[in-house]
């Protein structure tokens, strides 16, 4: 296991610093700074995700990051990959922010996004990769390529579910969309189940013994706890708040394209020997 260095805390504490620095700009400067449907700009396309106009959206975004990131990187660090902590993050925490707020432009309506969750979610998309690397290197389960599309999609399944929750009933448009996913996830989830089936009996005995691995097990125990309840944190049954609605989209598209990005730059970083 590679160990932690003090470069590393600083690399992983930067990001909600700068948000909690940008907290005190004045209420005016920070509302300038926000992404606006109507009048979008390649400022604050960038900008937007680091600005929060209440102390409650700030501190929960903290908060999720505080708890996602340095498990993506205990992860990793375990695993023996700290350079794909750093290319993950990294690119998650400047390539998204522009991406996430004009992709927000394919539904038109009148309206700004601000904050920090559609980053968060990103980071979060990480997370299945990882856990399925940390399960082949550590405990022998795998492999990777079947593990970590299959958590992905499963866990597609739950937020399709709690997004059901969240539409309005009337629309059945919308509806019918979400359960034409949910099916869709469910045969996706078969088919990669159906090809693990023949190492069931193996995968069954190393999760076994992993259980006497002390220390790797609670981590792989939590990572999967963690994985869970951020996902309900992010797709809550009733997505209205007092300061408006969540946005379902962005944590939709931000966690999907963490994913994706992910998983893509492993293959191609595997298909060139690093």
């Amino acid at each position: 296991m590679e160990r932690t260095h003090l470069v590393d805390l600083g690399f992983i504490f930067t990001f909600p610093a700068i948000l909690l620095l940008v907290y005190q700009l004045p209420h005016a400067v920070r509302e300038s700074l926000v992404f606006d449907y109507t009048d979008p700009t390649v400022v604050t396309a960038f900008t937007s995700s680091f600005v929060h106009l209440e102390s409650g959206h700030l501190l929960t975004n903290v908060f999720l990051y505080l708890v996602v990131v340095p498990t993506l990187y205990l992860l990793g660090i375990a695993s023996g990959n700290r350079r794909r902590f750093y290319i993950f993050v990294s690119t998650v925490l400047v390539a998204f922010p522009p991406v996430l707020s004009y992709l927000n432009l394919a539904i038109i309506r009148s309206s700004v996004t601000l904050g920090a969750s559609g980053v968060v979610m990103g980071l979060v998309g990480c997370l299945p990769l990882t856990l399925a690397d940390y399960l082949e290197s550590r405990f022998g389960i795998g492999p990777v390529r079947t593990f970590a599309p299959m958590l992905f999609l499963t866990s597609l399944g739950l937020v399709s579910v709690l997004s059901v929750q969240s539409v309005v009933p009337e629309n059945s448009t919308v509806l019918f969309m979400t359960a034409g996913l949910v099916l869709a996830v469910f045969l996706a989830v078969l088919l990669y189940a159906i090809s693990a089936y023949e190492q069931a009996d193996d995968i069954l005995s190393k999760l076994r013994s992993s259980a006497d691995a002390t220390g790797y097990f609670e981590l792989s125990v939590a990572a999967v706890f963690l994985f869970v309840t951020v996902l309900f944190v992010a797709f809550p049954v009733d997505p209205t708040t007092e300061s408006g609605v969540v946005n379902l989209y962005e944590h939709f598209v931000g966690y999907s394209l963490g994913f994706i990005a992910s998983f893509t730059t492993v293959e191609v970083l595997n298909q060139f020997g690093r």
